[in-house]
Parts: structure tokens; sequence; C-alpha cells
């Protein structure tokens, strides 16, 4: 039985979002660091990138120390602590959308005009999902010299590649512009 979406991608996108416009995005310094050391300058008030799921980094900074999740033996991430209701939000919407790809982080994005990069920690492929009122915003994946670089709209259909293997960007945009990618990635434990 569903609780929270139709099963209709439109809809299910549009729902997706109102759930979405309730979080207080952020960033981490990883994030952080990957704009400016690509000479980014942020153009939006309301944007952050975070991870929501578990982590082998038991703290968030020296004085603050993350919650331990004893199902996986990781830390939650901020993100995940605040907002856990988000879990099985995430889980009913693979269910429906993309039910045979397994997944357990969420790299949840606002507005956030991510430069060329792979996912070193990411494990096999990913599935991004856009969604929000913009124009342009495409996803560029570089699959090499023999197909070239395919470009997506995510907002029309999930969008599978390997994040790890291949660079891949967020095009130019105007308005605003959420992402969210599911991957599984590789955690190391303290």
């Amino acid at each position: 039985m569903l609780k929270y979406f139709t099963g209709e991608w439109n809809s299910d996108l549009t729902i997706m979002e109102s759930f979405l416009n309730e979080i207080d995005f952020y960033s981490g310094s990883t994030r952080k660091k990957m704009m400016t050391n690509n000479g980014i300058k942020m153009k939006y008030k309301n944007c952050g990138s975070m991870l929501y799921g578990c982590t082998w980094k038991s703290y968030l900074s020296k004085d603050k120390k993350r919650e331990y999740d004893e199902q996986t033996g990781l830390y939650k991430t901020k993100v995940y602590s605040e907002n856990p209701e988000l879990k099985d939000i995430f889980k009913e919407f693979s269910f429906l959308h993309f039910p045979d790809f397994e997944w357990s982080q969420v790299q949840m994005n606002l507005n956030w005009p991510c430069p060329p990069h792979r996912d070193s920690s990411n494990v096999s492929e990913s599935i991004l999902v856009a969604l929000g009122d913009f124009t342009g915003g495409q996803t560029a994946v570089d699959y090499g010299v023999k197909r070239g670089i395919g470009r997506y709209d995510a907002r029309l259909k999930p969008v599978k590649f390997n994040g790890a293997n291949f660079l891949h960007w967020v095009e130019p945009y105007e308005g605003n512009r959420y992402s969210l990618v599911f991957f599984k990635n590789y955690c190391k434990k303290n």
C-alpha cells in the first residue's frame, strides 16, 4: 500500500519536491571544496549538497559526534539524523520508479551546479532524478571516445550511469533545481 506517492512519475516528482522544500539544505566542507577548487561561485542563497545515509566518519567536528547506526555499524549523516522520515519516503519512491536498483545513500542537491567529477567512493551504478522549475540543467556524462558525451534531463525519467567510472557534471541552468542521486558507496568502518 502506498503511503506517500501515486506511482505516476510527474505527480511523484511534485510530491517529492514538496518534501524537499521542507528541508534546510547546506553543504559540508568536502562539497564546498569541490566548488571552490573548480572556481565556481554560488549564485543562489538557498543551495546545498548533502549526503543522506551512513558514513564511516564518526564526527561532524572536534566537538560534535555523529549518531551511531546499529544496523550498519556506521554513523548517520546529519541530514539523516535530523530527517529520519526521508528514509521511508526515498524507499517508496525508489520502489515505484526503479524497484530493481539497490542503494544505501542519497546525495541530495539543491541549486548545486556540480562541476565535472567522478564519485570516487561509489560502488557500481547510480540513479539520478532531477526535479524543480528550471531550464537547462541537463546532466552530462562523458562516456569516452567511443560513446562521447550523453546529456540527460533527469526530470523525464531516472538516469542510470556509473558515476565512479565516468566524468559527469550539471550543465548551466536557471531556476530552482533539485537532484537526488541514489547509490551505494564504499564505506570503511573506523
